[in-house]
């Protein structure tokens, strides 16, 4: 199931908000800009269904957030490749976080969506970084990918 996020009522957007302060900390630029400037906020959860209405819903701008990061990752085949190739052709900006969450990655996506512009935001994690990495360059090899990856100790 696709969730919309961008038609919620100001006192929602409030609640919601405060609910991610305490849960997920790292997210609050994203609902932030949601709230106070209006931009279209779809969330992509594992084997997702109904993606292309979801995109067909979303406001411009936007921001995505594709969750492949629960127990394990499942990676880009698990969606359906036309419309994950259609999103991502729609797209200005992308962060792909397979680490603990940075909170400049998801700050860099709102001001891009702040500023007018589409992104992503993929949650994954190490073992599916780089055929995430490779979806998005095979559809815009041109576009700016923040990749946040696992720490990993010098040798």
């Amino acid at each position: 199931m696709l969730n919309d996020y961008s038609r919620l009522s100001g006192a929602m957007l409030e609640r919601m908000e405060t609910s991610v302060a305490e849960k997920a900390p790292h997210l609050l630029p994203v609902v932030q800009v949601v709230r106070d400037v209006g931009v279209g906020f779809l969330v992509i959860p594992q084997r997702a269904t109904g993606l292309d209405r979801g995109i067909d819903l979303l406001t411009r701008p936007f921001i995505v957030l594709v969750g492949d990061d629960m127990d394990s990752a499942l990676g880009p085949d698990q969606y359906d490749h036309a419309a994950l190739k259609r999103l991502i052709g729609q797209i200005d900006g992308v962060a792909i976080v397979s680490c603990e969450p940075p909170p400049e990655a998801y700050s860099s996506i709102a001001l891009l969506a702040a500023a007018g512009h589409n992104g992503l935001i993929i949650e994954t994690r190490p073992e599916q970084e780089i055929a995430w990495t490779h979806v998005v360059q095979a559809v815009r090899a041109d576009i700016p990918i923040l990749l946040c990856s696992v720490k990993v100790p010098r040798q």
